[in-house]
């Protein structure tokens, strides 16, 4: 009995695709030093933007229960460091409508929102640079971003904050 040789079995491969890159913040002025994120490394964060969060109740005692979205970021501000201002460098990676909110958060529980836009149009990789100053008689312990919005979901942004002297 003669045995023939089978065909390999072939496979048919997709070729590898690099990973994107984002585009890299700009670097900071020698008087700025980045601020560590809270609960996370580093002072800059990358996120891609998720569905926006909701909450759903429960008859009886117990607590509601829901779905928290991704949006919010902390920076720690180092006590006894007295910043001039505060700055942030938003770069989103895509052509998205965000909604941006921003705000110093002081000891006494008190804020000062220093900027929102609400559903505005961002082009992708086109830095956003917000500068603000604390108030003359207390300083910040966190800088707060909350970025997203039912239009942007799914798209990715980097964010990071500076404390400049």
């Amino acid at each position: 009995m003669l045995l023939q040789a089978q065909p390999a079995e072939t496979q048919t491969k997709t070729p590898i695709q690099a990973e994107q890159k984002d585009a890299p913040l700009p670097p900071l002025p020698a008087n700025c030093r980045p601020l560590p994120l809270v609960g996370g490394d580093g002072s800059a964060v990358t996120k891609t933007a998720s569905v926006p969060g909701m909450r759903v109740p429960i008859p009886g005692p117990l607590p509601s229960i829901g779905v928290r979205n991704n949006w919010n970021t902390d920076w720690f501000v180092p006590s006894g460091q007295a910043f001039r201002t505060y700055r942030v460098v938003f770069m989103p990676h895509s052509d998205a409508e965000y909604s941006v909110n921003m705000t110093l958060k002081y000891p006494d529980e008190s804020i000062d929102q220093f900027y929102r836009e609400r559903g505005r149009r961002f082009t992708a990789n086109k830095v956003v640079v917000i500068d603000t100053s604390p108030r003359t008689d207390l300083q910040p312990f966190q800088v707060n971003t909350n970025i997203g919005g039912l239009q942007s979901v799914g798209a990715r942004y980097t964010v990071a904050v500076a404390g400049c002297l």
